[in-house]
């Protein structure tokens, strides 16, 4: 899988997948936080700007968010794909 395909779906897409669960409970602060972080993978190409979204992604655990368990459950899985990206990016090997 290419690099920009993997960031597309294993972080982009579940992002907008959580941003319309956030706006369908009425979470707005949460939803403009990961939306845009969405914004900032307007290219999944660009390296650059996936680290910059990772790093964005880890300070919503210092923001204070308190989630539904099923939001908290997909914000999770977000964080973990994130991590995992990053770790791969880090290693120089897509997996």
């Amino acid at each position: 899988m290419e690099f920009a395909e993997a960031v597309k779906t294993q972080i982009k897409e579940p992002l907008e997948v959580l941003c319309d669960a956030l706006i369908c409970e009425g979470e707005v602060e949460q939803f403009l936080f990961f939306s845009g972080v969405v914004e900032m993978l307007r290219d999944p190409a660009d390296e650059a700007s996936v680290i910059a979204a990772s790093i964005e992604l880890s300070r919503c655990a210092f923001l204070g968010f308190i989630f539904s368990p099923t939001i908290q459950t997909q914000v999770n899985q977000v964080l973990d794909q994130a991590i995992e990206m990053s770790t791969t990016m880090s290693s120089g090997t897509l997996q």
